[in-house]
C-alpha cells in the first residue's frame, strides 16, 4: 500500500491538518505529501518529518486550486487577491500536479479538505475528507457535485458535514468517522509551569477558546458573553492568530477586562489543555469542532451551542455527558449564564484519553474497502 495525502496548506496548527496528523503518525505504510504552495505560510520539511515519522517519504509543493465551497468569513481585499492569484498559479501548474499524482504509483490519493475538490480526475483513486459544511448556494455547486460523485470514497467527520452534501449528491462509498484524538501526552505537561506560561493561577477558573479568531467562529460573541459574567477569578484564554483587523477589534473591545488573555498562535497547546477547566465554541448553531473533543479527551469541560438532544450526535457523548454544557445558540445571555455557573466549578480528577486505536481500525477498513485491497498485510 502506498498513499498520497494532498494538503491545502503546510501548517499543522489548525483544523484539517491538525486532524490528519493522527492518521499520518499511525498508518503502517509509506506515503507522500503534496502540499499547496503559499505566499505566506510555507511548509517546514524538517519540522514535518520530525512530526510525522519514518513512513513519510517524499514532500512535494505545488500551486493547487482551492475553491471556497464552504461557509467562510468575509475576507480582506488583499486576501481575496491572494486567493485569485493562487488559483491562477494552480492553472499553470496543473501539469506538474498531475505528473506527481499519475506517476507516484499510489493506491489512493487522500484530499484533506473539500476546497481541493477541483483536483479530482480520472488519474487516481481519490478519497475526500469532508471537514467543512458545504454552502449549497456556492456558484460552482454543479462542478462540486460531479467531482464528489467521481470520488472513490468520502469520509465525513460528522453528521453536520454529511447531511448538506448528501442532500445534493449521492456517493454510496462513504462513511462518517470523527477525527482521531490522542490527548494522553498532555499529562506530561507540568501543571505549575503551564499556569505560568498562560499567565493564570490555580485559583482561577480557566476558560479557553482555541483556533482561528474570526466571525464565523463567534469570537466576538464569546468575548461579549464572557464579559457579562461577574466572577473576578475567571480567565478566558484566546488561543489563535489575532494579528488582523478582526483580532485587533476583539482586543480593543476587551481591553477594559483584564480577565481576557490573548495567547496568540501556538504550535504546542499542551499547556492550554493542561490548565483549562472549560473549552468554549461560539458558532451560531450546534457545532462541536476539534477543540471540543481535544478538551474532553484532556479532561476539561466544554461549553457549546445547542441543546441536550444534540449530545447523541457526539462521539463519547454518553460517557462524557457530565462535562458537556449547552447554551442557546446566539444568545449572549444564555452563554453568560452558563459561564457564570461553570466559573464556580473547577475540573478535578482529569483523565487523559485517546481514540487512536479504534479510529485507525475503522479508517483502514474503509480504505481497504474502497481500494479493493482488503487482504492487505500490515507491516510490523
Amino acid at each position: 500500500m502506498k498513499a498520497l495525502f494532498v494538503l491545502h496548506e503546510g501548517i499543522f496548527i489548525y483544523g484539517a491538518n491538525r486532524s490528519i496528523t493522527g492518521v499520518l503518525q499511525n498508518i503502517d505504510y509509506d506515503y507522500d505529501l503534496l502540499i499547496c504552495k503559499s505566499f505566506t505560510r510555507k511548509a517546514d520539511e524538517v519540522e514535518l518529518r520530525s512530526l510525522l515519522g519514518s513512513h513519510l517519504k517524499n514532500i512535494y509543493t505545488v500551486w493547487m486550486p482551492r475553491y471556497r465551497c464552504q461557509y467562510y468569513d468575509k475576507v480582506s481585499v488583499l486576501s481575496e487577491c491572494s486567493h485569485i492569484v493562487n488559483n491562477i498559479m494552480a492553472f499553470f501548474c496543473k501539469r506538474k500536479r498531475t505528473r506527481v499524482i499519475r506517476h507516484g504509483g499510489y493506491d489512493y490519493v487522500h484530499l484533506n479538505s473539500l476546497v481541493l475538490f477541483p483536483i479530482i480526475d480520472d488519474n487516481a483513486r481519490y478519497i475526500v475528507h469532508a471537514r467543512e459544511i458545504i454552502n449549497p448556494q456556492y456558484r460552482r455547486i454543479g462542478q462540486f457535485v460531479k467531482a464528489l460523485e467521481r470520488a472513490a470514497g468520502i469520509i465525513y467527520i460528522d453528521e453536520a458535514t454529511r447531511i448538506p452534501i448528501e442532500a445534493i449528491m449521492r456517493n454510496k462509498r462513504a462513511m462518517v468517522l470523527n477525527n482521531p484524538f490522542d490527548m494522553t501526552w498532555v499529562a506530561d505537561a507540568d501543571y505549575e509551569d503551564s499556569l505560568r506560561k498562560c499567565g493564570v493561577t490555580q485559583a482561577n477558573t480557566i476558560f479557553a477558546m482555541l483556533g482561528q479568531v474570526g466571525d464565523n467562529k463567534g469570537s466576538k460573541f464569546v468575548l461579549r458573553s464572557f464579559m457579562r459574567h461577574e466572577n473576578p477569578d475567571s480567565r478566558l484564554l484566546i488561543v489563535g492568530n489575532n494579528d488582523h483587523a478582526y483580532g485587533r477589534d476583539c482586543a480593543k473591545m476587551t481591553e477594559i477586562d483584564e480577565r481576557v488573555i490573548y495567547c496568540g498562535e501556538m504550535k504546542d497547546t499542551g499547556s492550554i489543555y493542561r490548565v483549562s477547566d472549560y473549552i468554549i465554541r461560539g458558532e451560531p448553531q450546534f457545532c462541536i469542532g476539534r477543540t471540543i473533543y481535544e478538551g474532553l479527551f484532556a479532561g476539561a469541560g466544554v461549553i457549546i451551542p445547542g441543546h441536550e438532544p444534540d449530545i447523541e450526535k457526539m462521539q463519547s457523548g454518553d460517557e462524557l455527558r457530565d462535562k458537556i454544557h449547552f447554551y442557546e445558540p446566539e444568545s449572549e445571555e444564555s452563554l453568560a449564564a452558563v459561564i457564570q455557573k461553570c466559573s464556580h466549578v473547577k475540573q478535578a480528577d482529569r483523565k487523559f484519553r485517546s481514540n487512536i486505536g479504534h479510529y485507525m481500525e475503522r479508517y483502514n477498513r474503509f480504505i481497504d474497502r474502497v481500494t479493493g485491497n482488503s487482504k492487505r498485510e500490515k507491516k510490523h
